[in-house]
């Protein structure tokens, strides 16, 4: 009787998730605008010459030359004429470029386009080509910045800068920012600056476009069209220090444990555990999207989350990037003891960088590390710590715009919902907007992608053509 019971229940689940898996996706198919293509040789130009300004940020603003900051904004000025006219020249900080278009609808919110014009640093050894060269060759633009990201910052004043040459005006008004240290986790005046001069002056958007996801292709085995990934939150960030004390003295008459041996055993605990897997709200869009698109054998594991979850947290958990989507991430990092091989140092440190999903806490995260640590002699300190962002919603107006954009500049690939795994300027700007997007309007495959913060960062030419048309056909729709 029992086992018929369960036989039946059994039978019921395979029958509602094969039904879900087999039902047409009747959402509602955004009307895509007609899409706008402008000549992007001129942008292919800017854009070197862009590189070639070293516009390196710094935690130690002192380190950072400001002069390069100031070469990268005359180019600007003087490659968009137009634009310039525009530019807001204010106390959104001396070193950032805003600019206001202002639109057709003035009723409408107005939209903000967001890029940076900071960039890490590279060596030049191990480059093609000297990494602020702006090298053009094989139909790749080469260089530092070349994809993240002063190619949004340049296909963003193209865009416009086409559009005034015409007499023309955007659909609505759109306020475009540039800040000046993303790369420096913010600690410069650059994008919290711009954002409170937003605050100051009462402006608020429609939704926020920053930079993020891209155009995926082959990334997924069982999808023929390329998936553009829309981060709609960010996980957030927070470093621990973790320390222990012990006797210093000198290494040929040791006594243990160490300093250093218990932030070692530390640092090692936490790297054999992981903190619980989890599917959050941005992860299940993304499932659902994706879902709706696939194969049967996607269809039903993704569209039925409610009860293939334990198989989804397995498979997500053997992948690196997959992983980190579900999960809270805690990583040893830098190690600190004696200066000197035979000196027993009285203190060691260990710094351990954290990335919490949305809806984690700074608390829990610490409690569940002082519980795999297990050692009351080893203190933990919050040296930084930045929340997740509020997740965005995929349904409404902001979001369709954005859409239907992609899909129409990007041959029908299939949009989906994404969390960042990284940080961006986005954050800075949640108290302007609800809407808060992260898409990058190129198209590239897994290698590209390394390629950013690496060796041999680079642009192709195609993608700074389909960069232009995006932002091009998205403030005129």
């Amino acid at each position: 009787m029992v086992l018929s019971l369960l036989a039946g229940i059994v039978l019921l689940l395979l029958l509602i998730m094969t039904a879900r898996a087999l039902m047409q996706d009747h959402s509602r198919t955004p009307v895509r605008p007609k899409v706008r293509t402008i000549e992007a040789q001129g942008t292919i130009a800017v854009l070197s010459s862009a590189v070639q300004c070293k516009t390196i940020s710094h935690l130690d603003p002192t380190q950072t030359d400001w002069n390069e900051f100031t070469r990268l904004c005359d180019l600007l000025a003087e490659s968009y004429p137009l634009c310039e006219t525009l530019r807001i020249k204010s106390d959104a900080g001396p070193y950032n470029q805003v600019y206001c278009f202002p639109g057709e609808d003035q009723q409408a919110l107005p939209i903000l386009l967001t890029a940076h014009l900071d960039v890490v640093g590279a060596q030049d050894q191990a480059w093609t080509h000297p990494p602020f060269s702006g090298t053009v060759e094989g139909g790749y633009l080469y260089g530092r910045g070349s994809f993240d990201c002063k190619i949004q910052a340049v296909a963003i004043l193209t865009a416009f800068e086409s559009l005034l040459s015409e007499g023309k005006k955007p659909s609505r008004t759109f306020y475009v920012a540039f800040g000046c240290d993303e790369e420096c986790n913010g600690s410069l005046e650059g994008a919290s600056t711009i954002a409170s001069y937003f605050e100051k002056q009462n402006v608020h958007f429609a939704y926020v476009l920053d930079e993020g996801g891209v155009v995926s292709q082959r990334y997924i085995k069982g999808f023929e069209q390329d998936i553009a990934v829309v981060g709609v939150a960010e996980k957030g960030y927070m470093d621990v220090q973790l320390s222990a004390q012990c006797s210093a003295g000198h290494s040929s008459t040791p006594s243990f444990p160490t300093a250093l041996g218990m932030v070692g055993r530390a640092a090692y605990r936490l790297e054999r555990k992981s903190m619980p897997a989890k599917l959050t709200a941005p992860v299940k869009a993304m499932l659902e999207s994706l879902g709706r698109q696939g194969v049967f054998a996607y269809r039903l594991l993704f569209l039925n989350a409610w009860i293939t979850k334990p198989i989804l947290l397995w498979v997500f958990s053997k992948n690196p990037t997959l992983n980190a989507l579900v999960r809270t991430t805690v990583v040893p990092t830098m190690i600190e003891a004696s200066d000197k091989s035979n000196v027993i140092a009285e203190q060691a440190t260990a710094m351990v960088n954290v990335r919490l999903l949305p809806t984690q806490t700074q608390e829990e995260v610490l409690g569940w590390m002082k519980k795999v640590i297990g050692d009351p002699a080893v203190k933990l300190k919050v040296v930084r710590f930045t929340p997740a962002s509020e997740v965005s919603p995929t349904e409404g107006e902001a979001f369709s715009h954005l859409a239907s954009t992609i899909t129409a500049c990007f041959r029908d690939a299939v949009v989906t919902p994404y969390l960042m795994l990284g940080a961006t300027d986005a954050r800075k700007y949640q108290n302007l907007s609800n809407h808060i997007y992260r898409f990058t309007p190129v198209r590239m495959d897994k290698s590209e992608v390394g390629r950013m913060h690496g060796v041999d960062e680079r642009i192709s030419e195609e993608n700074i053509q389909l960069a232009v048309t995006f932002y091009a056909t998205l403030v005129q729709s």
